[in-house]
């Protein structure tokens, strides 16, 4: 609750400041309705493409929840693993060799350095380098596609865990907006 108890207060606050009292809470109210009526249909796309295996139109569309991360650790977190295993997907499916595969491999150690075991390494850190040096030891073409398979399960599997927070948090944006409205109608 206390997250969309913080998004709520922050849109709320940003759009008084940009308008008048009463234009602001007009449009801060029709943003958290727009935002609570699209966002399950956001939603139910991206699960549509990550069904049809369309990863690319995932990872693209993807960026519409990225300002989400603000508000949430749990949205940070399951965010960016989303977004770094759609990627990766996404240009291995494109080109499924184990050419590519060390060629990806190989930019990503150029991109993120040379892997280091931190004692309290982030968690998406540690994600992202099990996920590197597992697609590192690939060298067969069967290797690939099982390394494909099992990390397209394991983002459907992130995905339905980032959706149950994101269930929680519009059921809880819902309340709160409904309180908020019942309190301006009694004032």
């Amino acid at each position: 609750m206390n997250t969309a108890r913080f998004f709520l207060e922050y849109y709320e606050s940003s759009f008084k400041n940009e308008f008048n009292q009463k234009n602001g809470n007009k449009c801060s109210n029709e943003f958290i309705s727009d935002f609570i009526y699209f966002t399950p249909i956001k939603i139910e796309l991206l699960g549509s493409y990550i069904s049809a295996g369309q990863i690319t139109l995932f990872y693209k569309s993807l960026i519409d929840l990225k300002y989400l991360i603000e508000f949430s650790d749990n949205f940070n977190r399951y965010w960016h693993v989303l977004r770094g295993y759609s990627e990766t997907l996404s240009k291995l499916k494109e080109d499924p060799s184990v050419k590519n595969s060390k060629r990806l491999y190989c930019s990503y150690f150029e991109k993120y350095g040379d892997r280091r075991t931190i004692r309290n390494e982030h968690w998406f850190e540690k994600k992202r380098w099990e996920f590197l040096d597992e697609m590192n030891c690939i060298y067969t073409d069967e290797e690939l596609q099982k390394f494909i398979q099992k990390y397209l399960q394991v983002l459907s599997e992130n995905f339905k865990i980032y959706l149950s927070f994101l269930k929680i948090f519009i059921n809880d944006l819902q309340k709160l907006q409904s309180v908020s409205k019942n309190q301006k109608v009694e004032s």
